[in-house]
């Protein structure tokens, strides 16, 4: 066996290790909240929608399936059923009244606030157990292999953005 084939089996072996801590964390994270049962039934896409809009009040529809790469299609679907649950409101641009605008109701602003926030501190104390300089390193080397993988897969593509959500 070579060094690049003991460098994709050492490689695939790292990626089931950080699978394995990335599921606990999860885990960990997801039995210590208050959970709401308004998101359990929503898709991913519906999920990251709602993050999108938590971040970016007033997206079009159309806006919104080019930040999340999804078909306009399958956005409309979604915000049609996101709506019918109450989570999102469509208001009409003041410039244009053909264009309406998305947002999210007043209950999911306030629950898709509070589950970041809350990620947001999992995350932090799953960090705060690791010495600082080795915080840095977890993260900067996450970044680093992000902005290499996005700019491998599409090197047009900026580097980490708002597209992942926290």
């Amino acid at each position: 066996m070579d060094s690049k084939d003991d460098d994709r089996l050492a490689t695939s072996e790292l990626a089931a290790r950080f699978m394995r801590v990335f599921d606990s964390s999860f885990k960990l994270m997801s039995q210590r909240r208050h959970h709401n049962h308004i998101f359990k039934d929503l898709s991913i896409n519906q999920l990251h929608m709602l993050n999108m809009l938590y971040r970016h009040p007033g997206t079009a529809q159309k806006e919104l399936a080019e930040l999340l790469e999804i078909t306009p299609p399958a956005v409309s679907t979604a915000i049609r059923a996101m709506e019918a649950m109450g989570l999102v409101e469509r208001k009409a641009d003041e410039n244009d009244a053909r264009l309406m605008r998305l947002f999210l109701s007043e209950d999911a602003n306030q629950i898709v606030g509070e589950n970041l926030s809350h990620r947001h501190a999992a995350i932090a104390k799953l960090l705060s157990v690791l010495p600082i300089e080795e915080q840095h390193m977890v993260v900067s080397s996450l970044e680093k292999a992000l902005l290499i993988y996005t700019n491998h897969d599409n090197p047009t593509s900026e580097p980490y953005s708002d597209k992942c959500t926290e």
